[in-house]
């Protein structure tokens, strides 16, 4: 037997050696996964100090708010707000100049004004005199007065420099506080962090990289070794091995490889025992098809049809046909079981079908008794051995008086019915009951009985196995003699051909996908004249 494993496609050649990809992979994963990592530190880092320069800003804005609203209050009682005259600023009518000076002196990070609105626009106060503020500035303030909230902190870029303005307005005397800090400042810290956290990622990810050459290279040689070892196999060399070493899982995967390796061997020669028996197997299945006369049958009393199909390679259903002068004898059986051994046991049935038909030479009343038919088959099949039991139905018909007997060894009644031109019910359907005996080979000394009826033009006779009526759907409900019935209602009328592939659609047709469970035989027997 040719091996299979012999003909598998060679192994494509490895152009990037197996320790570079591993290693290459491992690289990526530590990278990517550093790089996650230090992205979330740093984003998290980053918001949280922005939100720690955002409060600090405003706290410093609404702080100094106070203070100057409460020094303005104390310092001009009778003041209410500020005024613009020119390029100066009042408090009401005293000038407020040394206390703003004071109030908003500007320190190394910070830079402090009041925004005082006027006529449809803003000025800043600075150096005791009043200037109108940028147009970016000016867009910020606006909303600041049209909407209701009184403090927040905004980033505004004026002359191409971003800056931070927190900004505390005060209603009662209509004035903003703001405090300024340029964006570069602000972060000047986070900034200096951030580089150096990126400076240890580096670091750390150089290291890890070292580390995965010196730890890559035992995995990646042994890996070699196992890559070395599937070629061989797929060249069909089955007696090398690889030399595990270590318990972790490289060595234990070696020692898989082995383990395959042997079990491979086993394979290949249960391959070889089962390419044998199946050859053997269509010999049978050969050898058994010879047993079945051809399906259609004509002659000028009747016509004959019959369907065999095996639930595997061979099956234990048989049905025959053997003609003697005026008589023809019909046979169905059904074997326990399937397969190879029921098949076994239709080969006797059909060697007693040819003893018959030498017998008949010697007793021609033989043709018109199927009892002793019976009787005789029942010593073969009980001398083939006990295990195995068979039922089996035979009738003898006359093809000029149109006699039918038969005898029945536990079989399924045959259906006898007229199919003239006439619709169908359930009423015409005659089950062949009157005559019914034990199983071939379970007692040599079985005796059986006959029964004997006339047949009339257009009676058609439907024989049958279990295997139809037990065979089931893809949700384990049978067809059954009602659904049987019916589809012989159906097809019926036409010829026994019809009917049978009639029925067989229907059958199909109802177990869907499902595979049988049994063999399946059907006949259709109609006289003609």
């Amino acid at each position: 037997m040719d091996n299979p494993l012999l003909k598998l496609s060679p192994p494509r050649p490895v152009r990037f050696p197996l320790k570079l990809k591993l290693l290459s992979l491992m690289i990526i994963l530590i990278a990517s996964s550093l790089t996650v990592f230090v992205g979330i530190a740093l984003k998290i880092f980053k918001e949280d100090k922005s939100a720690y320069i955002f409060e600090t800003l405003l706290n410093k804005a609404s702080s100094e708010q106070i203070i100057l609203t409460q020094k303005l209050r104390s310092s001009f009682p009778d003041a209410e707000s500020f005024v613009i005259k020119g390029d100066t600023i009042l408090y009401g009518r005293f000038d407020p100049s040394s206390i703003l000076e004071h109030e908003l002196g500007e320190d190394s990070s910070f830079s402090q004004a009041i925004i005082i609105p006027h006529q449809d626009d803003f000025y800043r106060w600075k150096a005791g005199k009043t200037q109108k503020i940028a147009p970016e500035e000016k867009t910020l303030f606006a909303k600041i007065f049209e909407s209701s909230i009184n403090q927040g902190v905004k980033e505004i870029e004026v002359n191409n420099e971003k800056s931070l303005y927190a900004y505390s307005y005060n209603p009662s005397l209509h004035f903003i506080f703001v405090t300024t800090i340029p964006i570069d400042a602000a972060f000047a810290v986070t900034k200096y962090l951030i580089n150096r956290s990126l400076y240890y990622g580096l670091f750390i990810l150089g290291a890890a990289m070292f580390l995965s050459v010196l730890l890559a290279r035992p995995l990646t040689a042994q890996l070699e070794l196992l890559f070395g070892m599937t070629q061989e196999i797929a060249k069909g060399n089955f007696d090398k091995r690889v030399r595990v070493k270590g318990h972790d899982e490289v060595g234990a995967l070696s020692d898989s490889v082995n383990i395959m390796a042997d079990k491979i061997v086993l394979y290949m020669d249960e391959m070889k025992e089962k390419a044998r028996l199946e050859n053997e197997v269509a010999v049978a299945q050969l050898v058994q098809s010879s047993f079945f006369p051809k399906a259609l049958t004509e002659e000028e009393s009747f016509k004959i049809f019959g369907h065999f199909e095996p639930a595997s390679e061979c099956g234990g259903d048989w049905w025959g046909m053997s003609s003697h002068g005026e008589w023809r004898i019909f046979f169905i059986a059904d074997a326990t079981g399937h397969g190879v051994p029921a098949a076994l046991l239709t080969a006797t049935i059909n060697c007693c079908k040819s003893s018959i038909s030498f017998m008949l030479e010697s007793k021609p009343d033989l043709a018109s008794r199927p009892e002793e038919i019976l009787r005789y088959m029942n010593q073969a099949v009980h001398a083939a051995g006990k295990e195995i039991q068979v039922t089996c139905f035979v009738a003898s018909f006359n093809t000029k008086t149109r006699e039918f007997i038969y005898s029945n060894a536990s079989h399924t009644p045959p259906l006898l019915f007229n199919n003239k031109e006439e619709p169908l019910d359930k009423s015409h359907f005659q089950p062949l009951i009157e005559t019914n005996g034990p199983r071939l080979g379970q007692s040599p000394d079985s005796t059986f009985n006959f029964h004997k009826v006339t047949l009339q033009k257009h009676d058609t006779i439907f024989f049958y196995t279990d295997g139809v009526t037990e065979a089931e759907d893809p949700s384990g409900s049978r067809w059954g003699e009602r659904r049987l019935i019916k589809s012989l209602i159906q097809n019926g009328i036409g010829s026994p051909q019809e009917i049978i592939n009639g029925m067989l659609a229907d059958l199909k047709s109802f177990m869907s996908d499902r595979p049988k469970s049994d063999d399946l035989t059907a006949v259709a027997f109609k006289v003609n004249s």
